[in-house]
């Protein structure tokens, strides 16, 4: 009789052989279709995403956007309690044009955008980019001293936020 212990030694080679030979019949990470098999055992087919050409990933999309959260960097406790009083207030209106427009109780600061950083809009010459990430409708942009967490509004919170610009 085998003891509890062998079993597991067993098991686990044999978990690790089969995912060995899974992982041997796919093809390599070229972009083209790879293979696998689900847990019946058929074999099925997949498309590797090509990151770079993935529209939810990379350059932020035109849309309007609300601020979700903002963090200070190294902030003490009364820092992050005073963020929260503004953290989910202002709206960024990304235009397709490469501008952007971040607006907070009335006052408008304006950007242009490429694929890496925003820049304040009298940065002319591209010096001082603000870097940013956008992954599937949520921008998160580090200015150095704050991260700031946007999110892609809803058909709903759009047409509220339209309405409310509409009465200003």
């Amino acid at each position: 009789m085998i003891g509890l212990t062998m079993r597991r030694k067993i098991i686990m080679a044999v978990t690790v052989g089969l995912t060995c030979l899974a992982m041997a019949s796919c093809k390599g990470n070229d972009g083209k279709e790879e293979t696998g098999a689900n847990a019946n055992g058929d074999e099925i087919g997949y498309e590797v995403i090509e990151w770079e050409n993935d529209p939810t990933i990379g350059k932020v999309q035109a849309g309007y956007y609300k601020r979700v959260g903002i963090v200070k960097n190294g902030e003490t406790y009364e820092e992050m309690l005073e963020l929260r009083d503004v953290e989910k207030k202002g709206y960024l209106v990304v235009y397709a044009d490469g501008t952007a427009v971040f607006e907070l109780d009335g006052e408008k600061t304006k950007y242009v955008y490429d694929k890496l950083n925003l820049y304040l809009s009298d940065d002319t010459e591209k010096t001082n980019g603000i870097p940013y990430v956008y992954v599937g409708g949520r921008l998160v942009v580090n200015d150095g001293t704050t991260i700031t967490q946007y999110l892609m509004l809803s058909e709903e919170e759009l047409a509220a936020y339209l309405k409310s610009d509409e009465e200003r």
